[in-house]
């Protein structure tokens, strides 16, 4: 039994407030729906498993997304559960999740990741745990470590990615390099904040952009460019812009990568405790 909760319904509103009681575990599956809510996300649907005491969200994408999608070409299902009997339920059922082709679980709590397992098996799917990471998160934007003072002379080449911006992007992002990705990262500038530092030609040189479901990402500086601050500068500006628009702060780190981590713990973030997510891909069973 499900309940699918329409763009145009109250609920939303409603499932917003609500999942504030159950950050940072919900952070993901919040800035989602709250995106929703702004009306910058058109293109997904919201699944709870009863209302309006619920156990688990699924934001999934519309049918007819999953016929043409311009934007992503692997189906990505968002979950967030309290609760693991409910959730399987969910899953295994095939008018929810879209168990004929491929598809990816992101940023799923690795607690639920032998259910993932389990249910993908029932179905004969192979599932791929690629992507493991830490939820970072400023709690109150007054510990943010503002370094914004300390570089007033790089004021002036603070500015916004643009559409011409995106195939620098994508080259030079780690899951970027294709058509697909490209489509994202321009998805990404035109609907969604980001920020950026350019060079005395105007071209970009370091940048932060922000994903649908509100984390900050795809930060990055050219490498003949680093160890000057900019990256600093950077979070510091954007955690500055997503508190006046009324975003969560956070982001994900790879668990691998203990250069971002130190970074943003040195400014004032920290791990959302006892909580690791992954992003899982899921194939059939090759014939």
């Amino acid at each position: 039994m499900f309940l699918l909760l329409t763009m145009t319904e109250e609920k939303l509103l409603t499932l917003e407030k609500t999942l504030l009681n159950y950050l940072p575990a919900a952070m993901k599956i919040y800035g989602t729906i709250l995106n929703i809510n702004k009306g910058k996300i058109r293109d997904l649907e919201v699944v709870v498993d009863s209302w309006p005491d619920f156990s688990t969200v699924i934001c999934r994408p519309c049918k007819k997304e999953e016929i043409c999608n311009p934007v992503e070409s692997t189906l990505t299902y968002t979950v967030f559960s309290k609760d693991q009997n409910s959730l399987r339920n969910l899953l295994m059922d095939d008018n929810i999740i879209n168990w004929t082709t491929c598809f990816i679980f992101g940023g799923i709590d690795i607690s639920f990741l032998e259910l993932v397992k389990d249910v993908a098996a029932c179905k004969k799917f192979t599932v791929n745990f690629s992507t493991r990471c830490y939820a970072m998160i400023l709690e109150d934007p007054k510990d943010l470590l503002d370094v914004t003072s300390e570089r007033a002379d790089l004021a002036s080449r603070i500015s916004h990615l643009d559409l011409s911006h995106a195939e620098i992007v994508n080259r030079n992002w780690k899951f970027g390099g294709d058509d697909n990705s490209l489509g994202i990262v321009k998805s990404l500038i035109a609907n969604f904040p980001n920020c950026c530092i350019l060079d005395e030609t105007g071209n970009p040189i370091s940048w932060l952009l922000s994903y649908k479901y509100s984390a900050m990402g795809l930060l990055y500086t050219l490498p003949e460019h680093r160890r000057k601050g900019y990256a600093k500068l950077l979070v510091t500006t954007m955690v500055k812009t997503l508190q006046k628009l009324g975003y969560p702060i956070y982001c994900f780190i790879e668990v691998e990568n203990d250069t971002s981590y130190q970074l943003f713990e040195k400014l004032g973030f920290k791990e959302a405790c006892g909580i690791r997510y992954a992003w899982v891909s899921c194939r059939p069973f090759e014939s």
